[in-house]
């Protein structure tokens, strides 16, 4: 554990693109599982969805029903591992501890994914990382958690 003086707050830009790769890698994953689970998302196309916007809206809720657990379940299982980061936070040389410095527990990642998950498609929360002087979002608030660099 390191003391909460030697934290080194993660910059937005490095958070930003740690959530990037992250986003990326998810929607491979959920494709490959939605490809398995038969949810047609290589068969629409405009034209299809011109005719039939009911179809296309079907096939969409059907895939977020395979990437908002995926979604969760990878960034969950990653930040609460020894780790503490997941695949995009590793890249960007980035973990996430509690405001303590210590590691997060399995509950701590379990509130903050699930708020992460439930207010992550209102892309403005995550302007409160901008105003905010710790760089925290929503999420890191309710879990009180920080994104640092992993030095």
């Amino acid at each position: 554990m390191q003391k909460n003086d030697e934290l080194v707050l993660a910059s937005v830009g490095n958070r930003f693109l740690a959530n990037l790769i992250d986003n990326v890698v998810i929607g491979l994953i959920s494709f490959m599982i939605a490809s398995l689970a038969g949810i047609p998302i290589l068969e629409l196309n405009l034209e299809a969805m011109n005719a039939n916007p009911d179809a296309f809206a079907q096939t969409y809720s059907r895939f977020l029903m395979v990437a908002l657990p995926a979604s969760f379940l990878y960034r969950f299982l990653q930040e609460s591992s020894s780790r503490q980061a997941t695949l995009g936070k590793r890249v960007m040389k980035l973990r996430v501890v509690k405001v303590t410095g210590e590691n997060l527990t399995l509950r701590d990642s379990l509130l903050r994914n699930l708020v992460k998950e439930l207010s992550g498609y209102l892309y403005m929360i995550y302007l409160v990382g901008l105003f905010n002087p710790l760089h925290q979002c929503v999420h890191d608030l309710a879990a009180r958690t920080y994104v640092v660099d992993n030095v």
